[in-house]
């Protein structure tokens, strides 16, 4: 074999590895049975991977108890797995063209379901956040091997179809897993959130090892890894999950601890990324953020990933904290962002071939942009049917989102760079997500004090109306105490509480129109794409 066409074998990535073992649709691009089971095993594979995050993060604290931690302790268990998967999702299209995507997928999910076993038997704390971990490595693989499945095995006018699939299921996790997490542990015990998931991971695997064609491996290649990029990529995206989930807890950079997080995940990444971007033979090619189209498509995922986890957790957070909603009642208030996309999803399918991907693209992010704004006008009194109908215009509008995106960014890409391509945009989300979390968390803090200190500037015993609420509470208190002076000092704890409470909305709304902010920024980049050729 001469020296060029060794390059060009060793620059093969997981797309052209895998195009040569699966039987790719051509001519008239029929698609069998066994391929599509082999698409549903990866889509399911994702849900399950989301749901494992959205179901833990319910039973926290019932975990935190069980294994005698305290809550920051326990907010490892989150961290862990969100840190891991993060760091995994660049080496996917690698490991998938050393062990073969067949080997790679099949042999991942059945770890997972193992992983998935081991946390339910966790014994302590220290135990519970290895487990964790691990499962992380391999639920994060499991994310965007689903779009690199899709890629490989379907021709492009199939792939929307696979997306739709991908967008419903993806919904579902983050809408149902919540109530799934909470009902559980409330009827049961927490071990079996961890039981149950292994269904779903069991139909991933069975339709995984059936669907999808047995491939040669290429173990040569662990030869000429690129170890110390790998080990910098991972040290920095671990460090810098670890950033966001601890910078609240720890005022952020008036830490010693987090500054020094910081500066070490700067600086691995940095050379992480140098190296890639300079390499001949990169594992992940992040030079794909320069291509127009890709790289908006991401600019537009990176917001939707603060959008959709943020707007969960923090309408999650709100119920829990202000109309002390229980976790079933959480749940069929968020369900409402999967529902209505269950209707949604099939009738952007048949908008894509007949309308501009663009438009279709920039109106979901109208429709989420205008939700968001619709956040903010939310008061004490805003109750089941008001959010309802908030959710149902945002699940719409992620229909718009979730089904046309992945299939547009990845248009105009060669098959080769299907792998890193399908890596980039779930790590894109992702870390848009973990950023846009952290982000929220501190500004609903921040702001709930600034608005506690502006609404107590017009709070005095001089205005007539908070005089007339004080004697109100007084005469309310003291008809059940009798003792004038305690009547009024459980008076003024009231009004406290009540300025507490309206700042706290205040903040929500706060960070709500933020989101929409962001969403506009969404629609504008939607201007800007290339149109590409129906």
């Amino acid at each position: 074999m001469s020296p060029g066409c060794k390059w060009k074998v060793r620059n093969l990535t997981i797309a052209t590895v895998t195009a040569e073992h699966t039987s790719t649709p051509t001519g008239h691009e029929r698609v069998s049975l066994r391929q599509w089971i082999a698409v549903s095993g990866a889509i399911i594979g994702s849900f399950c991977a989301i749901l494992n995050f959205q179901i833990t993060n319910t039973s926290l604290r019932e975990i935190q108890a069980a294994l005698s931690a305290d809550l920051n302790e326990a907010s490892w268990i989150s961290t862990a797995y969100l840190a891991a998967a993060i760091v995994v999702m660049p080496l996917t299209a690698w490991f998938a063209r050393v062990f073969s995507i067949r080997t790679y997928a099949t042999v991942n999910t059945a770890m997972f379901m193992a992983s998935l076993i081991a946390c339910a038997l966790a014994w302590d704390l220290n135990a519970m956040i290895v487990l964790r971990f691990l499962s992380g490595l391999f639920g994060g693989g499991l994310m965007p091997m689903a779009f690199a499945v899709i890629l490989t095995t379907l021709p492009p006018s199939k792939r929307p179809v696979a997306f739709m699939w991908w967008s419903l299921l993806t919904v579902q996790a983050l809408s149902v897993g919540p109530a799934l997490g909470g009902w559980l542990t409330d009827a049961s015990s927490w071990e079996l959130i961890f039981y149950v998931q292994t269904i779903p991971a069991g139909i991933a695997f069975a339709c995984l090892i059936f669907g999808l064609s047995r491939s040669s491996r290429s173990l040569g290649l662990l030869r000429q890894t690129q170890w110390f990029s790998i080990a910098f990529m991972a040290v920095g995206l671990f460090l810098f999950i670890t950033v966001l989930e601890e910078g609240n807890r720890n005022d952020w950079f008036t830490s010693d601890f987090i500054l020094r997080l910081s500066a070490g995940s700067g600086l691995c990444l940095f050379i992480f990324i140098t190296v890639q971007l300079f390499r001949k033979e990169p594992y992940i090619n992040l030079r794909l953020y320069g291509r127009r189209n890709f790289g908006l498509c991401c600019l537009v995922f990176f917001g939707f990933g603060i959008g959709v986890y943020g707007t969960a957790f923090m309408i999650a957070l709100y119920l829990i904290q202000v109309p002390q909603y229980t976790a079933t009642q959480v749940g069929t208030v968020i369900m409402w962002i999967g529902i209505p996309q269950i209707i949604a999803s099939p009738g952007v399918l048949w908008l894509m071939p007949r309308v501009d991907a663009r438009l279709l693209m920039g109106f979901g992010c109208l429709l989420y942009s205008v939700s968001c704004f619709m956040n903010v006008g939310m008061s004490f009194d805003t109750g089941y049917w008001e959010l309802m109908i908030i959710h149902v215009i945002r699940a719409v509008g992620q229909a718009f989102i979730m089904v046309v995106l992945p299939t547009f960014a990845t248009s105009l890409l060669e098959p080769s760079n299907h792998g890193s391509a399908a890596a980039i945009l779930n790590m894109t989300r992702d870390i848009g997500g973990a950023i846009g979390v952290a982000c929220l968390n501190t500004g609903i803090s921040r702001r709930s004090d600034f608005h506690v200190d502006h609404v107590r500037e017009h709070v005095s015993t001089y205005d007539a109306e908070t005089t007339a609420r004080f004697d109100e509470l007084s005469q309310h208190f003291f008809a059940y105490s009798g003792d004038l002076q305690l009547a009024q000092d459980q008076a003024v704890a009231a009004l406290n509480s009540l300025v507490s409470r309206d700042a706290t909305i205040m903040a929500y709304n706060d960070m709500f129109l933020i989101i929409g902010v962001i969403f506009v920024i969404g629609l504008i980049a939607c201007c800007f794409l290339r149109r590409v050729p129906r």
